[in-house]
C-alpha cells in the first residue's frame, strides 16, 4: 500500500509540474495576442464614467 501512496504523490507532483508549465505558456500567449488587438475601451469602465455623479 505505501507503494500506492508513493505512486499517487508522484503523479499529483508531475500534474502540478504540468500544470504550471501550461499555465505560463498559456500567459505568454495570450498576452501577445492581446498586445496584437486593436485597443478598446472598458465597457463599465466607460459606463461608471458617463453615470458617476
Amino acid at each position: 500500500m505505501p507503494e500506492f501512496t508513493n505512486l499517487l504523490v508522484g503523479l499529483a507532483g508531475l500534474a502540478a509540474v504540468a500544470i504550471v508549465v501550461f499555465a505560463h505558456d498559456w500567459r505568454e500567449e495570450h498576452r501577445q495576442r492581446m498586445l496584437m488587438r486593436p485597443a478598446r475601451h472598458h465597457a463599465v469602465r466607460d459606463w461608471w464614467m458617463r453615470h458617476r455623479h
